[in-house]
Parts: structure tokens; C-alpha cells; sequence
């Protein structure tokens, strides 16, 4: 078996056949795909391999000729301003806020509890005073329940917190965009339940966006996800796939509703995947696994549109429904 490595998004392709072989000259992400016999041997400077496969003319077919309707749009890299409208904050803004002030609050009662008891125990040495001795219990109590509070908030807003740095990064690189795309960040579909992390709408269709921010390691075989726990692989039941694939189902229905005929063709689920040690063996049913900085290039890199009008109506039917909205005027 040989194999196919992309080094911009770190993973890497199963080949068996000389037809796999010619038809994969290039990954998801629109970057050039490096043979190798081994996979052991693609462990090295990945510098040097593209400087090598720049001087073999014939290794591999340039992607502007073999990919000639994806052509990278002239207005790429082009400086240009977008602004963004909010509406408020985003659920995970707000969960990540609540955990904090939980923790704060946690902080505060220990404060409490600890001063309340010093002075307690103070008092009872100068008064043998019983009521003191109820203080010292009180303070006591607060401060054990205060450093409970503390370490639950911090453990259950940790991942909160890394949602939102993720869904930061990703609308950040969505916001490198050029000016005829629009990015709704944190819909909320009327009657879906859920919300939809990035929705992006432009020439090149509509993209529904999952991020996650985890650590650890996984692999992603077709529609299995596994998490790798001790060096054993365990199969995630509900994993991001069926997750994106099921926001992708909702925003067509609502489409629908809305008398937006997509036929399941414009719309395309995404997950953009922040984690250290991930790779794609073989591509998912219906969606693409990408690192965030190569979501904008897919984007791009994707078959033109033809209806604009349609898009268009897309686009005012989600304003109501996102917390932000980052547009170029």
C-alpha cells in the first residue's frame, strides 16, 4: 500500500490502485499531495520535499490545470475591511461567562470561609464564647463549599473556554474572506434546537461549520470517529460528523420553509478541527474534516455558483437568526 500525504493539513491518503493514485494529485484543501512508498518516510522536512517536487515538472499536474473551475479568485490575500454586527453574545460566550462567575463566586465564598473562621477561632480563645464556635463551623463549611464550587466551575468551564477560543480562531480565519462572502457566526435556527457554530454564504455556495477544540488523539475513518485513549482506539457514538450533518439537514429545511429550493447540492458541511494530533484516513460521507487555516482556501477553491439570486435570499433569511454577522460594505 502506498500512501498520500498532504503536510499543510497533516494527514494523509490510503492508495491501492494506479487510478487512486492519478485521481488524488491534490487534497481537500486545494494543496499538492506528496507520494510516498512508506509512511515512515514522509517523517521529515516537508520544506525540502516541495522544493524537490517544484523541480520535477512532471511529478504533478499543476492545480490550475488540472482543476482549471478552481482557480484561486483574483481578490485572495487582497487587503479589504469587513465589519461585524452583533446581536448580543453567543451561546458559548455566555456558557463560558457563566462558568466564570461561578468561579468567581467559589473564590469569594473561600475568602469567607476562611477569614469568618480565623476570626472565630480568635474569638473563641478570648470568650469560649459558643457562638463563636457556630462561626467557626459556619466558616468552615463556607469555605469548603466555596473551594467545591471552584474546582467544579474550573473543570466545567475549561471546555467552554477552549469552544470559544476555537470559534474565535475559525471566525477570524472566515473573516480573511474576500468582500462578496458573509459570515454568520452563532445561528440559532428558528424550531431546530441547536445552534450552528459559522455559516458562510457566497459565490461559491453555502458552508455550515462545526468547531471543536479538543486535545488528545484521533482518527477519522469514513463516517468512524476514533479516540485514541492508553494507545486503544474507542469509537465515538455521536461524534462531530453526525453533528455537522444534522445542522446541514436543519438549514435546508429552513431554506425550504422559506420557499429556498437548495436540493441538497449548494450546501456543504465542514468541521473545522483544532487538535493536535488528527488524521483523515479516509474522507467522511457528506462533509470534510479540515484544520481551521485551510477552511477559507475550500471555501474558495469550491465550483461557482450560478444562482446569486437564490444565495442572496439565503443570506437575508439568516440575518435574524445569528448573533454576529461579518460582512465587507
Amino acid at each position: 500500500m502506498s500512501y498520500l500525504v498532504c503536510y499543510k493539513c497533516d494527514v494523509y491518503y490510503e492508495v491501492e490502485t494506479e487510478e487512486e493514485l492519478q485521481e488524488l494529485t491534490h487534497c481537500e484543501c486545494g494543496e499538492k499531495l506528496v507520494f510516498f512508498e512508506n509512511l515512515e518516510d514522509s517523517y521529515t522536512d516537508p520544506e525540502s520535499l516541495y522544493e524537490a517536487l517544484e523541480e520535477a515538472d512532471d511529478a504533478y499536474i499543476d492545480l490550475e490545470e488540472a482543476h482549471s473551475e478552481h482557480k484561486e479568485p483574483e481578490n485572495v490575500g487582497n487587503p479589504h475591511v469587513r465589519e461585524t454586527i452583533s446581536n448580543g453574545t453567543t451561546f458559548t460566550e455566555k456558557k463560558a461567562s457563566q462558568y466564570q462567575k461561578s468561579y468567581q463566586n467559589g473564590e469569594l465564598l473561600t475568602y469567607a470561609g476562611v477569614i469568618l473562621f480565623l476570626i472565630s477561632l480568635f474569638a473563641i480563645f478570648l470568650t469560649l464564647n459558643i457562638f463563636y464556635v457556630m462561626l467557626t463551623l459556619a466558616g468552615v463549611f463556607l469555605g469548603v463549599y466555596g473551594n467545591s464550587l471552584t474546582t467544579q466551575s474550573k473543570k466545567d468551564g475549561y471546555s467552554w473556554e477552549k469552544g470559544l477560543e476555537g470559534e474565535k480562531m475559525v471566525a477570524d480565519y472566515l473573516n480573511t474572506l474576500p468582500k462578496d462572502y458573509f459570515v454568520y457566526n452563532d445561528v440559532m435556527l428558528p424550531g431546530k434546537g441547536g445552534n450552528i457554530d459559522h455559516i458562510v454564504i457566497g459565490p461559491t455556495g453555502i458552508y455550515v461549520i462545526e468547531t471543536k477544540n479538543y486535545s488528545g488523539k484521533y482518527r477519522i475513518k469514513g463516517d468512524q470517529w476514533l479516540y485514541y485513549k492508553n494507545d486503544s482506539p474507542m469509537v465515538i457514538n455521536y461524534n462531530l460528523g453526525i453533528q455537522v450533518r444534522k445542522n446541514t439537514r436543519d438549514l435546508v429545511n429552513f431554506l425550504g420553509e422559506k420557499g429556498i429550493s437548495t436540493n441538497g447540492s449548494w450546501i456543504t458541511g465542514l468541521v473545522a478541527f483544532i487538535c493536535p494530533d488528527f488524521r483523515v484516513l479516509e474522507t467522511p460521507t457528506n462533509y470534510k474534516v479540515l484544520l481551521p487555516k485551510t477552511v477559507p482556501e475550500y471555501i474558495l477553491n469550491g465550483r461557482k455558483e450560478n444562482n446569486m439570486d437564490l444565495l442572496g435570499r439565503a443570506a437575508l433569511e439568516l440575518e435574524s437568526c445569528c448573533v454576529e454577522l461579518s460582512l465587507a460594505r
